[in-house]
């Protein structure tokens, strides 16, 4: 048990099994942050924590992490997580004392530093905002401020030509050379489909010299837990883009892989796929389609930055903070 005087020793951390976390933490909002997710990557870290954050008998805040090394990664095996409010009144101020005894925490463990990598704001944004402030005042470095591109639903899922106007030049054209070519999209129903399009995805990346770093059988397991979808652009019966996306919770769809083979990039097939998405997810309800990050340790890709910002994307930033603990 962790304590501090005044407000803080009404406060420490208990550290509990992965059973016991899901019943305690009822916030559903990132599937990173849950414990079967966790569970299936736990063998990317040495040690694998589910900690509770109690004010007295009331747990307050609930965080996933993994020790790597000597340093607690929050997350270890994901594109990112957060420390998640059980209640909804969050203070600012029990931010504060969450974080402060986090440190005292980790430094009893032996941890010798903090790492977090946070998910745009628009996640949560009050709960984020209050995490990233405290961070802040608590000296944590900025490790990396990266660009992430998403896609309003609310404001896109209009018609073609509505939506033509919205978009670049060099979207609007793409677009019309990928209905011209006369590409179709399919929707993967069965795991060979599912194996075409992690296929394709997997050559695109190839190609430009970064390899999909998840096998197809750990993606096969992890969308077994998480609502999902695939699509493939087709050409003449030949598949040519692929995408993998996840149905994050019920406001945010987002785009895990995505690649475009080699051979086809001319046709202009993730112009339409974009377009597609938007149609089917906002008529689905969803506001937002993440399309993740376009920077490598901050240094932007100046092509997939300007793609996505062709079709509509807008820019938000992503977090990563990190601090070397004191005794």
């Amino acid at each position: 048990m962790v304590s501090r005087m005044g407000e803080r020793e009404l406060w420490y951390i208990k550290r509990v099994e992965p059973e016991e976390y899901t019943t305690l933490v009822p916030d559903r909002r990132v599937f990173f942050n849950e414990p079967e997710f966790t569970e299936l990557n736990k063998d990317k870290a040495e040690e694998v924590y589910y900690l509770i954050f109690m004010r007295e008998n009331s747990a307050r805040f609930g965080l996933t992490g993994g020790r790597v090394g000597t340093e607690m990664r929050m997350p270890f095996s994901a594109p990112y997580s957060y420390p998640v409010a059980i209640i909804n009144d969050s203070k600012q101020e029990t931010i504060d004392i969450a974080l402060e005894i986090f440190e005292e925490y980790c430094i009893e463990a032996g941890i010798k530093s903090i790492r977090f990598i946070f998910p745009p704001l628009f996640y949560d944004e009050h709960l984020l905002s209050g995490w990233v402030s405290a961070l802040f005042r608590k000296k944590y470095e900025v490790l990396n401020l990266d660009i992430n591109y998403a896609l309003d639903l609310e404001k896109l899922n209009v018609s073609e030509e509505a939506y033509g106007k919205m978009i670049t030049q060099k979207g609007r054209k793409g677009l019309r050379r990928a209905e011209r070519a006369g590409l179709e999209v399919i929707k993967c129903e069965t795991e060979d489909d599912y194996r075409e399009a992690y296929d394709i995805i997997q050559e695109g990346h190839e190609s430009k010299g970064f390899p999909v770093k998840m096998s197809f059988a750990l993606l096969m397991d992890t969308m077994k837990l998480v609502e999902h979808d695939a699509f493939i652009v087709k050409k003449d019966g030949i598949g040519i883009v692929g995408e993998v996306l996840y149905r994050i919770n019920d406001r945010i769809v987002q785009g895990i892989y995505t690649g475009t083979h080699p051979d086809y990039m001319a046709l202009n097939g993730m112009n339409l796929l974009t377009w597609h998405t938007i149609k089917y997810y906002g008529n689905l309800g969803y506001k937002i389609l993440d399309k993740a990050i376009s920077t490598e340790d901050s240094e932007p890709n100046y092509g997939l930055c300007n793609f996505k910002e062709s079709v509509g994307c807008e820019r938000s930033l992503k977090y990563t903070f990190r601090k070397e603990l004191k005794r």
